[in-house]
């Protein structure tokens, strides 16, 4: 293959364009191709096993989320948690105290989501992975022995916002380290997938919590106990074990074994996760490959990565498209739905503790279901735009559905047939979510970042998603309570622009190497957004972009390369001719 040097003032992404051209036109069919169907899935499952199992074991990082998450709604309504931790019967009081609660694990979750600009490049992926397992546990041991002996309710309260901080920056560094390995370590035809598994944890971890709180409800005999809430938050401590457990039989991220000058380690590393030997083209090739991209980028400092993010308009957008994301999805209303679907379910007419915590683990299993399916079939095959734009399209005709109903329909009548309809539409609600907004934003914000810059891109988008998840913890149920069916239009208006922005402004970024990635944003970014709407003109774009950089012998590499040079100023651009395989990461 060709292999590019670089020297100069080329721009991150001319400089990500002239690596590209090292990855061979063989290699780039395999990702570029669509493929449909259950037998591809299984196909990729027996190639990529120990891809998968990775990816499953990684993602354990989301099963911290999701319980978290999922728990405090349920706990929340419990009378032995209101009685031991004091809170107030006057319902806008009460309504602020339960926004205080929840919204202070996010507080933490932002602050663990800035570490990971700098815990996983000084002690590695791998390592600050280990770190947050650690942090989340202190949390949860913090908030489980509350109200232990005399303490007071008043103290009790405070110790349970220490302990959600503390849990919460564990949370927040898991939420950005893990999508940041898995995109390291998996093969461009399966990334999204692997990145959807992250996801997939997340939900069955808000489904379990779910249960837990409705099996405490049903079947604990003395629903005055402290243990009602105790039991809840002890067993977010198992997904901590497990995530602790399974990370040590997972390799470290070859890239970052490489931006350290752990060569050695790297090729293990590419070897374990291949299931090839050391020597084999493919873990040589890909070794490679991720050298010649860290060749004079390893070990920037904070203020070069910066510069560099701002370097030129293609750049910036890439380093912050997964902060809009983040953004956009959390203002779909989904969090809301998290938190406090008991109080939901409770406005639509369904009464009693334990039916709002069953519809509540309904709701959880539904978004388990969906999720797992669309990642199978959907995100590879599909695409990530129209996973968003049908996704968000779903979204949108359920939350102005359920706002309609509120708005004509006062509260405390019987439910009727329009009644369980609308009920309805809160589960086809979590159907639309599972089709794009919510693997989906993890996949793309991890893939179109500059390879040199995703720590500092992943970074900014879970700070913001952990920002917004603060904010709509903290205003969902003082909305619920004042303006009531206006904050399900208001996140309908948002999902709305949400769709537009995916159709008009987000390129296709399946199928696409790492280091071509820059491609699909060069040029007019609405004309390529738009087409790739069209499947046939996107396919059509991927072949020439495959031509272009693999062309015939060296040729057209040296054509392209031409090309990239002629845009830039006082940039000289070496070529060297290295003959080996690779792997297309």
């Amino acid at each position: 293959m060709s292999r590019v040097e670089t020297k100069g003032s080329l721009s991150p992404s001319e400089q990500e364009h002239a690596l590209a051209i090292t990855v061979h036109l063989s290699s780039a069919d395999d990702g570029s191709k669509r493929r449909f169907g259950f037998g591809v899935l299984a196909e990729d499952l027996r190639q990529h096993w120990r891809v998968y199992l990775l990816g499953i074991c990684a993602s354990f990082g989301g099963l911290l989320f999701g319980w978290d998450t999922g728990l405090i709604g349920g706990v929340l309504n419990m009378p032995a948690f209101q009685r031991d931790f004091g809170l107030a019967n006057d319902p806008s009081k009460l309504a602020a105290l339960k926004g205080n609660i929840v919204s202070v694990l996010q507080a933490g979750c932002f602050f663990g989501a800035a570490s990971s600009f700098y815990l996983p490049h000084r002690f590695g992926r791998r390592n600050a992975m280990f770190i947050s397992a650690g942090v989340f546990l202190v949390g949860s041991v913090i908030q489980t022995v509350c109200r232990l002996g005399s303490q007071s309710a008043a103290s009790a309260l405070y110790q349970l916002y220490v302990g959600r901080v503390i849990g919460g920056i564990g949370v927040g560094l898991a939420s950005s380290v893990v999508p940041m390995y898995l995109s390291e370590c998996a093969p461009r035809s399966i990334r999204g997938r692997l990145a959807g598994m992250y996801q997939l944890l997340i939900v069955t971890g808000i489904c379990l919590a779910y249960f837990v709180n409705y099996g405490m409800v049903q079947s604990y005999p003395d629903k005055n106990s402290k243990a009602m809430w105790q039991v809840p938050f002890a067993l977010q401590c198992l997904p901590g074990f497990l995530f602790v457990v399974t990370l040590c039989l997972q390799p470290e991220s070859p890239r970052w074994l490489v931006e350290r000058g752990r060569h050695e380690e790297a090729q293990r590393s590419l070897a374990r996760i291949n299931r090839a030997p050391l020597d084999d083209p493919s873990v040589v090739g890909i070794l490679r490959e991720i050298q010649a991209d860290l060749q004079g980028k390893a070990g920037l400092s904070i203020r070069q990565q910066f510069r560099m993010a701002f370097s030129d308009r293609i750049t910036t957008y890439r380093v912050f498209i997964g902060a809009l994301l983040m953004f956009f999805q959390q203002l779909t209303g989904t969090n809301s739905i998290n938190y406090y679907s008991p109080q939901i379910f409770k406005s639509l007419g369904i009464t009693g503790q334990s039916g709002g915590l069953l519809a509540t683990g309904v709701y959880g299993i539904v978004k388990i279901i969906t999720t797992a399916l669309f990642m199978a079939v959907a995100i590879e095959q599909l695409g990530r735009k129209w996973c968003l734009i049908i996704g968000g399209i779903v979204q949108v005709f359920c939350l102005l559905w359920v706002a309609i109903y509120q708005a004509v329909r006062p509260s405390g009548l019987p439910v009727d047939g329009v009644a369980y309809l609308t009920i309805a539409m809160i589960y086809l609600f979590v159907v639309g979510y599972g089709l794009g907004w919510s693997s989906v934003t993890w996949a793309v914000s991890a893939e179109v970042a500059p390879n040199q810059l995703r720590a500092l891109a992943m970074s900014a988008a879970t700070m913001n998603q952990w920002f917004w998840n603060f904010v709509i913890a903290l205003i969902t149920p003082r909305a619920l309570e004042h303006i009531k069916f206006g904050t399900f239009i208001l996140f309908g208006v948002v999902t709305s622009f949400a769709v537009l922005w995916a159709a008009f402004l987000l390129p296709e970024s399946s199928g696409i190497t790492l280091e071509l990635m820059h491609r699909i944003f060069e040029g007019n970014l609405v004309k390529r957004s738009v087409d790739d709407l069209s499947p046939k003109k996107r396919r059509a774009f991927r072949e020439q972009l495959m031509r272009e950089v693999g062309g015939t012998a060296d040729g057209g590499a040296v054509q392209e390369l031409e090309r990239t040079k002629s845009t830039s100023k006082d940039d000289d651009v070496v070529i060297k001719t290295a003959t080996s395989s690779d792997g297309g990461r």
